[in-house]
């Protein structure tokens, strides 16, 4: 019903240009044709009331005699401005008809279309690498292997190369509903960001943490039983493990509250992490120009975001470990008392652990949901 409505709306204002059309053989708009007869009605009018008060001969005679002369002079004199005024109002009315026919045409909105292009954009990156690189840098993160023994690892059981997708039902429904929450919030903060004045580094750095603590909501559950699958990964009593096991074992243990351990450095991370990348890719193209490149310079751009948003590497370390105790039954830590353990076993180091899938991971996703809906206009 709302689509027909719409395309009655359209109809309404086409049949209206095409009367206002019909007028004028100049195809002049109403608007336009109004103002051309009102000075030849001023006249008639003063010519009628002439008669009807019974006025002399002469002034009759000077009334009818100077009725056609004004209006002679007046379209001589006035027709290109007429036309001018019939041709700008026309044009008005055929954008406003090119509107509405691309809102009908378009229809659905605005939100939903970004749900479903975030949803798409994470899904794909997601199964195009970014689960393989997340079971990586997970691992790495919780037992300190190096990222080619985390590899042979988790590609040493049955399902061989295989392995490094584990958890992708879960991860596909998990991504779907991230790239759906970031790119809405991140989308509608920008466009308002901008709106109010703000310059496009600003506004690259607003959608970023709206986007990133969106997604914090749905990665600190979802996180929770991805890290407990990638500890507990063939030790003796998990293997038969699944998302849904993970998430009732986990449940039965510390309640609800249990799958959102880890939230705080969660939101921290996903607020920095995106903030971070949208802001670096933001200067690449802006600053440094390298959007004039095309889409190598859009690609590039979203690299060097990607790079620059590992900074906060600490804070990931520190969730992964957060989670991974939880998963194992052992109380958590305070963000802090994790920083102190992990700088007394190794030093900084040790906080950048997994750097390097990660790294890969981060350009991968910064590619996906940042170039791709800046190149979008989004």
């Amino acid at each position: 019903m709302a689509r027909m409505f719409q395309f009655a709306v359209v109809a309404l204002v086409l049949l209206h240009s095409a009367a206002n059309a019909s007028m004028n053989p100049l195809s002049v708009s109403r608007t336009a044709m109004l103002k051309s007869i009102r000075p030849a009605s001023h006249i008639n009018n003063l010519s009628s009331s002439s008669s009807s008060l019974s006025l002399s001969s002469s002034s009759q005679s000077y009334m009818h005699s100077s009725a056609a002369a004004p209006v002679d002079e007046w379209y001589e004199d006035g027709r290109d401005e007429c036309i001018q005024a019939a041709n700008y109002d026309h044009e008005k009315e055929v954008q406003l008809c090119s509107v509405a026919a691309a809102s009908s045409m378009g229809g659905m909105n605005p939100v939903v279309k970004n749900l479903a292009r975030g949803a798409f954009l994470r899904v794909a990156s997601d199964i195009s690498g970014g689960t393989a690189l997340e079971n990586i840098k997970c691992r790495v993160t919780a037992t300190g292997e190096g990222p080619f023994q985390s590899i042979r690892d988790i590609t040493s059981g049955p399902g061989g190369f295989l392995n490094l997708w584990s958890g992708t039902p879960s991860r596909t429904i998990e991504g779907a509903l991230l790239g759906a929450v970031f790119l809405v919030g991140s989308a509608a903060t920008k466009n308002q960001a901008l709106a109010m004045g703000a310059g496009k580094n600003m506004a690259a750095l607003a959608g970023g943490v709206v986007g990133g603590v969106a997604q914090a909501v749905i990665m600190t559950p979802a996180g929770m039983v991805f890290t407990s699958l990638n500890v507990n990964k063939g030790k003796p009593g998990y293997e038969n493990d699944t998302a849904v096991t993970v998430a009732q074992r986990i449940m039965d243990e510390k309640g609800i509250k249990g799958m959102f351990v880890g939230g705080g450095p969660m939101a921290v991370r996903q607020a920095s992490n995106w903030a971070s990348r949208g802001l670096f890719t933001e200067l690449c193209r802006t600053n440094l120009r390298l959007s004039r490149f095309g889409l190598i310079g859009e690609i590039g751009s979203g690299v060097i975001g990607g790079l620059g948003s590992c900074w906060n590497t600490p804070i990931e370390t520190v969730r992964v470990l957060m989670q991974r105790d939880v998963s194992m039954g052992i109380p958590p830590k305070t963000f802090g008392e994790y920083i102190d353990y992990e700088m007394q076993e190794g030093g900084v180091q040790c906080l950048f652990r997994g750097i390097s899938p990660r790294a890969v991971q981060a350009v991968w996703q910064t590619v996906f949901m940042v170039v791709v809906p800046n190149l979008l206009g989004l």
